[in-house]
């Protein structure tokens, strides 16, 4: 069912500020200890940053839950990134911080509920950039809506995706990560003032991928109860690896190793010093994407995924619940910014080379691969003669193959195996807050691409989005439509 967001007004129901004396701080009790947490400038809510919740035993396993503190823990650090290298992504920096299992917790202040709807954030990054911390998904926009926010770091690239088949490196850390935050939260959620069996689970991009995937995975049965996937699905070439050992071999011949062999790669893998597995990684072709989700074989971990998304999802252990699925009208525009792989695509192309158009997800028999190429080629690019229009065929190319075509035969897969209401919405407004547009530089046309619709909910502060006079009004609309987008489950009791 298509949903469009200029059609959700009525819904708002506009925040009323209360006015009295807030307490600077606010102490609560966890598992793991006494937690405190700071009210911001604008008194509109506390923010709980860097609480551990869990720790990770070895570098590519299972974490494990965190230890007791000793006293009260302050939380308030707000730049915790997990090992990344620098991409060319203004979400990405470079860490080499294993010690990154954190979650942010923000509360309202000024609502005296105490079972408040709790939303779980995910953030994108190709699941091998980004981060939870408040200066890239600041929450004062959700802060005027009667619901608790966490936002969750997770293990990214190989430290969140190495699968070597081996007990040091089953695969599916950065995923095994989520549900230990979803445990905690579950655990922990209700002296926040949250409600532990409302708990909806938001994504962007990879973050809208890993929200799906949860329920693909029986042991996460419980922890939540609705998600919503923005520009993110199964079946695109960045949401599944179905050759995760031939990965780790690819990425090891920059680290020296010329080999196939789980127990060499996972000595290598154990060893090599992050700096150096982040460089050797940065040299691939889609960097950010080199280490996806995949099929576990080692299965002594706690396992995450035991089967191909696709044969899940026609299973026993698929677990949907209600969701809500969107997409921006030419989401492929963001490719652009990835500008030494597009521009070595666009090449190819113009050289005659298709097999650049070759899905990494898709087993296509060799006998008809030819074939495949030849129809793709007149399909999109048989008027492409020059960067311009290949650049421009390319995008469109994009736009069906990683959303719009795997969005719609997924949608179409989760909808008949389950018995759940399933929304669909395009985001088309277009204001100063449109993050894709703006870092593209495509501000004239009137399509709106990946991220344009994600900063209508969350606040940037590193680089800010400013909204000038004439735009003010309109961007106030369309945040409160995305806002209310978010908190339409609840609403309407799916």
């Amino acid at each position: 069912m298509a949903l469009s967001l200029l059609f959700i007004l009525f819904l708002f129901t506009d925040f009323r500020q209360v006015i009295c004396k807030f307490n600077k701080t606010r102490i609560v009790n966890t598992q793991q200890g006494q937690i405190e947490g700071y009210l911001v400038a604008s008194k509109i809510y506390y923010e709980f940053c860097g609480i551990r919740y869990a720790i990770t035993k070895n570098r590519y396993t299972a974490p494990v839950e965190p230890p007791m503190h000793k006293g009260v823990f302050r939380a308030e650090d707000r730049l915790v990134f997990c090992p990344q290298f620098q991409a060319q992504d203004i979400f990405a920096k470079p860490s080499d911080n294993e010690d990154c299992l954190i979650l942010n917790v923000y509360v309202p202040s000024w609502t005296n509920i105490t079972s408040l709807p709790v939303i779980v954030f995910l953030h994108g990054g190709d699941f091998g950039v980004g981060s939870s911390s408040p200066t890239l998904y600041g929450p004062k926009f959700l802060m005027t809506k009667e619901n608790i926010l966490v936002t969750v770091n997770y293990r990214l690239n190989a430290f969140g995706f190495l699968n070597l088949g081996t007990k040091e490196a089953p695969g599916n850390a950065g995923l095994k990560d989520i549900r230990a935050a979803l445990r905690w939260i579950k655990k922990n959620i209700r002296n926040f003032g949250g409600d532990d069996k409302t708990v909806t689970v938001l994504g962007q991009g990879s973050g809208g991928i890993a929200a799906i995937y949860l329920t693909l995975s029986r042991s996460c049965k419980g922890l939540f109860h609705r998600i919503i996937s923005m520009s993110g699905t199964l079946f695109s070439a960045t949401s599944f690896d179905p050759f995760p050992l031939a990965t780790a071999s690819q990425v090891a011949k920059a680290l020296g190793l010329n080999s196939m062999d789980p127990e060499e790669l996972t000595s290598l893998y154990l060893k090599v010093p992050i700096n150096k597995l982040e460089e050797a990684i940065s040299h691939q072709m889609n960097a950010k994407s080199t280490f996806l989700p995949s099929v576990e074989k080692y299965l002594d971990d706690d396992p995450f995924l035991t089967d191909t998304p696709f044969n899940v999802m026609y299973s026993d252990d698929f677990n949907p619940v209600p969701a809500i699925f969107g997409l921006n009208t030419v989401e492929g525009i963001i490719t652009i910014l990835d500008y030494y792989t597009f521009t070595s695509k666009t090449d190819r192309i113009l050289n005659g080379d298709y097999s650049v158009l070759d899905q990494r997800n898709f087993k296509v028999p060799s006998s008809i691969i030819g074939d495949l190429r030849k129809e793709l080629m007149k399909l999109y690019f048989s008027g492409a003669n020059n960067e311009q229009t290949a650049t421009g065929s390319f995008i469109q190319y994009n736009t069906d193959f990683q959303y719009v075509g795997p969005m719609a035969f997924f949608t179409e897969a989760y909808t008949n195996n389950s018995k759940v209401d399933v929304f669909q919405y395009i985001f088309n407004y277009k204001g100063k807050r449109n993050l894709g547009t703006l870092l593209t530089g495509t501000t004239g046309l009137p399509s709106t691409t990946n991220m344009d619709d994600l900063f209508y909910i969350f606040d940037l502060e590193k680089p800010a989005l400013y909204t000038n006079t004439d735009d003010a009004l309109m961007a106030s609309d369309a945040r409160r439509q995305v806002r209310r987008m978010v908190t339409l489950p609840q609403n309407h009791g799916i």
